[in-house]
């Protein structure tokens, strides 16, 4: 099941060793001055940049307009959990069970993803600078999304790869 909330709030809750270093990425990514938050704010629009955490952890830097999909994919990971974190900007992610989604594209071993076809009663979660959405495998999920067709929201924003493993061992 997906978890929401503020970087604090879920790194007690989740009270894993393991994920000390993701969480003092993601503290850095936003804090003002660092110098992940700087090279992260230096993108420009539609960049992506992989960076090296650890041997088997890693993230994806990336800068860009929170959109309208033309054609509106899900999306779900089978070796990684997803930590997306949004350095600044406002997004809408839609969600979803896996079990209730139609295969759009089968499995992408190299990528570590499945898409799905859209969803209509998908929830909708508003997401805003300092949140933390965490997805594991059986959560579709489509971030990047506008609200309610308003104007673009640039979005700074940092997705951590985080192995299935690292969760299990508390």
């Amino acid at each position: 099941m997906a978890i929401f909330g503020k970087i604090s709030d879920i790194r007690n809750q989740l009270n894993n060793r393991e994920l000390d270093v993701v969480f003092e990425y993601l503290e850095k990514a936003i804090t003002n001055n660092t110098e992940i938050n700087s090279r992260i704010r230096s993108m420009g629009l539609d960049q992506y940049k992989k960076i090296k955490i650890t041997d088997d952890i890693f993230a994806i830097e990336q800068s860009y307009n929170a959109r309208r999909s033309e054609k509106p994919l899900f999306e779900s990971h089978t070796k990684y959990i997803d930590f997306q974190f949004l350095i600044s900007g406002q997004e809408v992610v839609r969600l979803a069970c896996t079990d209730l989604l139609k295969i759009d594209s089968k499995y992408d071993e190299e990528g570590d993803f499945t898409l799905y076809k859209n969803y209509l009663n998908s929830e909708n979660i508003e997401i805003k600078k300092g949140d933390l959405s965490i997805f594991f495998t059986k959560d579709g999920h489509m971030p990047g999304q506008q609200k309610n067709n308003k104007l673009f929201s640039r979005v700074f924003k940092v997705v951590v790869k985080v192995p299935i493993i690292k969760m299990n061992n508390k």
